[in-house]
């Protein structure tokens, strides 16, 4: 069984680019995982079951569809990592309708509130160590329920309800706009 587990976020105080153009919270929270994903699919599908592990948040919500990358809103690193947070929870539901038929489950997942440098830079600090946020992606990777649920969110070791993958029309636009990067 092989597992991929998307972790990259940043939340940078000011707005900032990739040298590709691409905002850099985006580029690094969203189409990190969307390419990584899409990069390692037939990978996944060929040595399936599979599993992918998406590091989302509980922190997430705000997702503007018209305006991704904050080109026409003022930068805000709290609302670009809500967003992009959401937007981890939505595309973990694309590719799980997308990947279902070949036995490769795709869930999000919270760390909890991590001691890092992303939350100090979004204000709080966290207060929990990186062996506490690493239990519930290893428990998605290596149990049973990781191979049973799919486009499914958990906070600690259990599933919590996620209005963000319901709505499929944003789900599908999302997921399109993520390829447009190309």
């Amino acid at each position: 069984m092989h597992v991929l587990v998307n972790n990259a976020a940043v939340a940078p105080r000011r707005r900032e680019e990739t040298p590709e153009g691409i905002e850099l919270q985006f580029a690094t929270n969203v189409l990190g995982y969307f390419w990584m994903i899409t990069a390692f699919r037939k990978h996944l599908t060929d040595s399936a079951p599979a599993r992918v592990v998406n590091v989302a948040s509980y922190w997430a919500g705000g997702l503007d569809l018209a305006d991704l990358e904050f080109r026409r809103r003022p930068y805000d690193n709290d609302a670009a990592y809500r967003q992009s947070k959401q937007a981890d929870r939505m595309l973990t539901a694309a590719f799980a309708e997308r990947l279902k038929d070949a036995d490769v489950t795709v869930n999000a997942r919270h760390p909890g509130d991590v001691v890092s440098t992303l939350s100090r830079d979004l204000g709080f600090g966290g207060h929990e160590t990186p062996d506490q946020a690493a239990l519930t992606p290893a428990w998605l990777a290596t149990e049973a329920i990781g191979a049973m649920a799919t486009g499914k969110y958990f906070e600690g070791q259990r599933e919590v309800t996620c209005p963000f993958g319901a709505d499929r029309d944003a789900v599908e636009a999302l997921h399109r706009a993520c390829e447009g990067y190309g």
